[in-house]
């Protein structure tokens, strides 16, 4: 599970980069890191942390979605 989790690290990092660079693709690099945030937490059990990494995952959903969207 470490694997994962640097993993999920790396992906969220990239998305923070394509964020700041006010690209929409960082909500998919979101996506997959908060799927696999929320499957190492299930693993271990760590219920609030997996939690959180589902409200996550549903934040980017939402901003994907919203992208360019007018108000």
């Amino acid at each position: 599970m470490e694997i994962v989790s640097l993993a999920a690290t790396a992906v969220a990092v990239a998305g923070v980069v394509l964020n700041n660079r006010r690209r929409r693709a960082c909500f998919l690099f979101w996506l997959i890191s908060n799927g696999l945030t929320l499957v190492v937490h299930a693993w271990a059990a760590l219920w609030g942390l997996a939690l959180r990494d589902a409200i996550f995952l549903a934040l980017a959903v939402e901003g994907f979605a919203r992208w360019g969207r007018r108000p």
